[in-house]
């Protein structure tokens, strides 16, 4: 079936009066799950070369894709600085003290996760905390956001009941005063009470509560016991009341004032490993603006984590009025704020996964199954132009035009700041990969060509797991000499070995 017309070579968008397409035909038939390429996850360390910037299609085409990346990436050959792993501090240092340690001794090793919608979900965060802890110890569920701070919030291991009045502030689009969590939910009446329960029972557990001006007391509760607590100070900071082990707690105003919950904490009180998500639906690194810095440092600190992972980029990419230089600057800011309080940990920037769009005028029944490709250097000079025309060369899918320049940015941030770069993209075969997983069977991704399929996110989480075992191994390895110098998450080369094809 034909494919849009691409614009002639003057770059002009073309107007069609018909908008509707001869379907491309079903190619999900061709996808082989080897075929996609779900694990050739790879650490992307070096610049692009000097090989030709082109998309190939299943059937051959070539699309010259290297205006999609920023200039000064095009022709970057620089390697990333490394940075010597300190045995007390690197990710892996820690895993191995715990693996180890005798049975039962050792300590928590923790994960921090912040991110979007894909980190809501607790898919690929969840895949990842299942086989972590499969393998080095269940810690506990650490750190989750309280009660219900945007609709279909779960958080795995744990539930929660509200009843009363609370309003739940969220950092994505309100303004407010956020810690790590990026959400508070706050209630002044005693008849509000809210709720955690554990699926499994919990050694400790501890309540995080806003300190500030005109706060009042919370009573917190577990079983017979009773604590009320003052909220109420001069300045603003965090209080964090601990728990004994239990099954549940709840909170509650005691009536003189409002209380805002910021965290909930369980743990379990054995060695292993604890792997915190806190993933907001829509949000960007932009989004942690709205954060106070001064609470952000205080949550990492307490949190301690041996490895921070950041998962933004998606919704980035989809805004096509998004100011790049403004964008890492405020990324390089939140890294800055990590970094003051959490010194030693691992730092690992995920590259947004593989996403695609297709114009609201050119949809219609079956717009699933029309092509996808991504923008030429010549759609992409003219793109605004395309749209404000509706013009039919772009009635296909394709990745937003911001997508891979904010991929390129987090390359260059990690490279410049000693993080570590995982591009999340790899694993679904680069541009065009969420087209081939919307359409497998069974499906990988959803419809809308941004979100991943329970099946499409345990893939990718797997993926992760197997690249950060394979540097673990080679990290085992290594000899143990104090004049050794490695990443605390690539080999040598930088480039971990591609996971097995399994499952």
């Amino acid at each position: 079936m034909d494919a849009p017309q691409d614009p002639g070579s003057n770059g002009k968008p073309r107007r069609g009066a018909g908008r509707s397409l001869r379907l491309a035909g079903l190619i999900a038939a061709c996808l082989g799950l080897g075929a996609i390429g779900f694990f050739a996850v790879h650490l992307l360390v070096d610049g692009p070369g000097d090989e030709a910037s082109f998309w190939q299609g299943e059937d051959g085409e070539q699309v010259d894709v290297s205006g999609l990346q920023p200039p000064e990436q095009v022709s970057s050959k620089a390697k990333r600085k490394r940075v010597p792993a300190k045995p007390d501090g690197s990710f892996y240092g820690d895993l191995r003290a715990l693996e180890t340690a005798p049975s039962g001794a050792g300590q928590a090793v923790s994960v921090l996760h912040l991110g979007d919608s894909h980190i809501a979900a607790d898919r690929m965060t969840g895949t990842l905390r299942d086989l972590l802890q499969a393998r080095f110890g269940n810690a506990g569920r650490g750190l989750v956001m309280p009660g219900f701070p945007f609709p279909y919030y779960k958080a795995r291991g744990v539930s929660f009941e509200k009843s009363g009045d609370w309003t739940a502030l969220n950092s994505l689009n309100e303004d407010g005063v956020y810690g790590v969590t990026g959400v508070s939910l706050t209630a002044s009446k005693p008849d509000a009470k809210l709720t955690l329960t554990a699926e499994k029972p919990f050694a400790s557990a501890s309540v995080e509560l806003l300190t500030g001006p005109g706060q009042g007391s919370a009573i917190v509760t577990q079983g017979d016991s009773r604590q009320s607590i003052a909220t109420g100070s001069e300045s603003r900071g965090i209080k964090r009341v601990a728990l004994k082990g239990g099954s549940s707690f709840s909170i509650a105003p005691a009536g003189d004032g409002p209380v805002t919950v910021l965290g909930l904490s369980t743990e379990s009180g054995a060695p292993g490993l604890r792997y915190v998500n806190l993933g907001i639906p829509g949000a960007s690194a932009l989004t942690t603006r709205r954060w106070d810095k001064a609470l952000v440092r205080d949550d990492i600190a307490a949190l301690s984590p041996q490895l921070i992972v950041l998962g933004y980029g998606t919704n980035e990419g989809f805004q096509d009025g998004l100011d790049l230089d403004a964008y890492e600057a405020t990324y390089r800011d939140l890294l800055a704020t990590i970094r003051q309080a959490a010194p030693k940990a691992t730092i690992l920037i995920l590259g947004p996964l593989d996403g695609a769009r297709m114009p609201g005028y050119a949809k219609y029944d079956g717009a699933l199954e029309a092509p996808c490709r991504p923008l030429s250097s010549a759609e992409l000079q003219n793109y605004q132009s395309y749209v404000s025309d509706k013009s039919d060369a772009l009635a296909r899918w394709f990745p937003p035009p911001k997508l891979a320049g904010v991929r390129a940015r987090l390359k260059t941030i990690a490279e410049e700041t000693g993080a570590e770069y995982l591009d999340l993209s790899a694993p679904m075969g680069g541009p065009c990969g969420i087209h081939r997983w919307a359409l497998a069977e069974p499906r990988l991704a959803l419809p809308d060509h941004v979100h991943l399929s329970d099946l499409g996110s345990e893939k990718v989480g797997q993926a992760v797991f197997d690249t950060l075992m394979a540097g673990y191994e080679t990290y085992k390895a290594m000899p143990a000499s104090p004049g050794a110098k490695t990443s605390a998450i690539t080999s040598e080369d930088g480039a971990a070995p591609s996971p097995s094809a399994e499952n």
